[in-house]
């Protein structure tokens, strides 16, 4: 009896179909990843910029009520900024605290899978950035 000690034409294709499945599913999840990856550091480029906004139009030392659209750069991100002053504000005491401003920073772009919307706000003090005499 003559044993054959080489691997037949069918056990070849079925070895390269396993190894090509798997390396099919391992592309998918590398793209996965990568998109992941890039959706990220959008998120954190956006969000600073969120912070940066709401730094720079909180420091104006004459802050008032607007409302300021920013066109999309080229990361096709839009932006808007909006103040508002805030009238039933009470600090614990139960006392009104006035000049105090509402500033809102908002972030729209397509994600690609549609619209994405991030937001930051924060509080502020009309008096806290007026020159000193």
């Amino acid at each position: 009896m003559k044993r054959n000690s080489g691997m037949t034409l069918l056990e070849v294709v079925m070895a390269l179909a396993v190894f090509s499945l798997a390396v099919v599913a391992l592309v998918g999840t590398i793209n996965k990843v990568a998109d992941t990856a890039t959706d990220s550091q959008r998120l954190i480029e956006v969000e600073q910029t969120l912070e940066s906004l709401i730094d720079e139009y909180g420091k104006m030392p004459q802050i008032r009520e607007l409302e300021q659209a920013i066109k999309p750069g080229p990361d096709g991100v839009a932006y808007r900024v909006v103040i508002e002053q805030v009238k039933d504000l009470k600090n614990k005491d139960g006392r009104f605290l006035q000049d105090t401003f509402l500033i809102k920073a908002i972030a729209r772009w397509n994600d690609g899978g549609g619209p994405a919307e991030i937001s930051a706000e924060t509080l502020r003090y009309a008096g806290a950035f007026l020159p000193v005499n």
